[in-house]
């Protein structure tokens, strides 16, 4: 799809070509030093094995959310006082139908989940605690470019929808607007690079962040103004050992922090060695 030309459904208080910037952004990242990522000490429920994260905002009062592909779920608090994290299981219904879970975000809304069909189903929370959450889909167009495997993620901003969309090397930043013939379309309003032969793993934004991880666990972040990036230079989080993991999800948390899912083989009681999923800070 070809970008539109700005006009002044696109206008905001934010122009980044007056910060010397472009809508297609070179993969320049600031150079850091790996450091070492601490384990969150999780009790998870029986046999759960997640490939999604997603950081609750601040009125989620400190808790994340793990969700499989398949829409079962755990919640977990942070900074528990005994030390272990109980997650709470729960599920997500009404996704059977939309496909398999591609991504989740948490918004104030509630949960965003983007599916295989490219469909989004809103998740409101209200009901988590009895372990079973609605979802419907939205009436709004299927996002495109989500195949195969591709990784991408859908955000609510201020009632609006935005998302990142991961492809050959860059990711396509988008955003839901009028159509000119009416109804409602997503727009690509501008693009960030990756480093050359990066396999994304998962794409997460919040209303000011843009997060993508990557194979090795690396985790690239953006400021967001307006939806757009305000440099080209991407911030990496890079994890010690990244390569004895398999990182598979991760998302900002209120304080900034990035919160990490990632499986790895660990020695259980008795000697025997067992794939176990981790949270990671």
């Amino acid at each position: 799809q070809n970008e539109p030309k700005w006009g002044p459904q696109h206008a905001g208080k934010h122009s980044f070509d007056n910060n010397g910037g472009h809508r297609r952004l070179a993969a320049h990242e600031s150079s850091v030093d790996s450091r070492p990522v601490v384990p969150v000490p999780v009790q998870w429920p029986a046999a759960f094995e997640p490939d999604h994260l997603a950081c609750g905002p601040h009125s989620a009062e400190n808790h994340v959310a793990a969700v499989t592909v398949t829409g079962f779920g755990a919640l977990v608090p942070l900074g528990a006082a005994s030390g272990q994290a109980v997650a709470s299981p729960f599920t997500l219904e009404g996704l059977l139908e939309l496909g398999m879970a591609r991504s989740v975000t948490w918004g104030h809304s509630g949960l965003l989940v983007l599916t295989g069909s490219g469909k989004i189903a809103s998740c409101p929370m209200h009901s988590i605690r009895t372990g079973k959450v609605t979802c419907t889909p939205l009436s709004v167009p299927p996002l495109p470019g989500v195949n195969g495997a591709m990784q991408a993620a859908v955000v609510e901003v201020e009632g609006l929808l935005r998302a990142a969309v991961a492809g050959a090397g860059s990711v396509s930043l988008m955003h839901l607007g009028a159509g000119e013939e009416g109804g409602q379309i997503w727009y690509t309003i501008g693009s960030v690079e990756l480093p050359q032969d990066s396999e994304v793993t998962s794409v997460a934004a919040t209303h000011d962040k843009l997060l993508v991880t990557t194979k090795d666990g690396v985790a690239h972040h953006w400021d967001l103004v307006d939806g757009l990036p305000t440099s080209a230079h991407a911030t990496r989080d890079i994890p010690a050992a990244g390569d004895r993991r398999s990182w598979q999800s991760a998302c900002v948390l209120p304080t900034g922090k990035i919160m990490r899912l990632a499986s790895s083989w660990q020695r259980a009681k008795g000697g025997a060695s067992t794939f176990r999923s981790e949270l990671l800070l």
